[in-house]
């Protein structure tokens, strides 16, 4: 063992002498290539570089290339505190873009978006969580640390443990329909609220961007009956509506009907005031031409009257009372005078005896 030991002392030593020069030169590129690979390093545009010294936060840096000490006096990570980052809940996107593929549903899948609403009853709820890295050092060492974990993966599932427990008690709290129909965007605006006290509490370094519900429906057991009660529901606003379309109609109609019946009867009012008026004014003016020269008027009433009489008497016969012998006609139609026949003269006397 000692004569083996012996040989390779002597192989290396007679090695060394004889290529001290190349594993010196060899040694020192090699240094040097690690060197120049430690001390530079890249940030990209959506990051910011975040370097320590000795354990420290010594600096933040902008995107670009930097230098810095070799490692293990610098340590620098990258942060992509300018990049909108997703947690899913309930799903999962397989290849998003214009159309979007999903993954099957796991078991996990179906029971974290099952939830206990207000009402005892069950909804299946799924949500996307997007968020942004607001404060790099509280993102890399008051989350899970650097040096312990990754603070990717404990930013992962702080949220996630932080929106479960956020989205069950603000569901717990609506009811099933508000949950379905029209509650969603305040849920989604509520959870997003409490999501950042939380993981401000935690000092996270997370900034909430939104809480979005992508899929708010009953359980598969009852879904065909809670689609029933639906379109229950749309039928009866949709007659709702109807009625009320008609009500409108009619009702506008009515009113101008009734409009203008008023208005024709304040006219008719108006006019039969305005006549009688006009009769009455009449009436006394005759009255007072007939006071001062009552037989003038009398007869001139008298000749107006019978003006309008023999007006709508196509034959009109004019009898002389003074003529004793026999009766003559006046035919005022023909304007002629005729002799009447002997029965007629005979009327014509007794009427004259009268």
């Amino acid at each position: 063992m000692s004569q083996e030991y012996d040989d390779l002392q002597y192989v290396l030593q007679h090695y060394w002498q004889r290529y001290r020069k190349r594993i010196i030169a060899i040694v020192v590129i090699l240094l040097v290539l690690w060197a120049s690979g430690s001390t530079f390093y890249k940030v990209e545009a959506d990051s910011e570089g975040v370097v320590l010294r000795l354990g420290k936060l010594a600096k933040t840096t902008p995107p670009g290339l930097h230098f810095k000490l070799p490692w293990p006096i610098d340590v620098a990570y990258t942060v992509p505190v300018n990049k909108v980052q997703s947690e899913e809940f309930g799903y999962r996107t397989l290849k998003p873009g214009v159309r979007t593929q999903y993954a099957r549903g796991t078991e996990a899948d179906k029971t974290m978006a099952r939830m206990l609403t207000a009402d005892l009853n069950l909804a299946h709820v799924e949500w996307v969580v997007l968020y942004q890295i607001k404060d790099s050092e509280d993102f890399l060492f008051k989350i899970g640390g650097e040096r312990r974990s990754s603070p990717v993966r404990n930013a992962q599932e702080l949220i996630r443990n932080v929106s479960e427990a956020v989205m069950r008690r603000i569901i717990g709290d609506v009811s099933a329909d508000s949950v379905i129909t029209i509650g969603r965007e305040k849920i989604g605006s509520d959870a997003k609220v409490e999501m950042q006290q939380m993981l401000d509490s935690f000092e996270a370094g997370i900034k909430v961007v939104a809480v979005k519900l992508q899929t708010a429906a009953p359980p598969d057991p009852v879904k065909d009956a809670f689609d029933a009660v639906n379109r229950a529901k749309q039928s009866k606003e949709r007659v709702v509506n109807e009625a009320k379309g008609e009500r409108n109609r009619l009702v506008p109609a009515a009113r101008g009907a009734r409009d203008r019946a008023i208005a024709e009867a304040e006219g008719y009012a108006v006019r039969i005031e305005k006549d009688a008026r006009g009769r009455a004014n009449a009436f006394l003016s005759k009255l007072a031409e007939y006071e001062k020269a009552p037989e003038v008027t009398r007869m001139r009433l008298y000749i107006e009257a019978m003006e309008g009489v023999l007006a709508q008497v196509s034959e009109k016969i004019i009898i002389d009372r003074s003529v004793q012998g026999m009766l003559p006609l006046l035919n005022l139609d023909a304007g002629t005078t005729m002799a009447p026949s002997a029965g007629l003269s005979k009327q014509g006397q007794k009427g004259g005896g009268r």
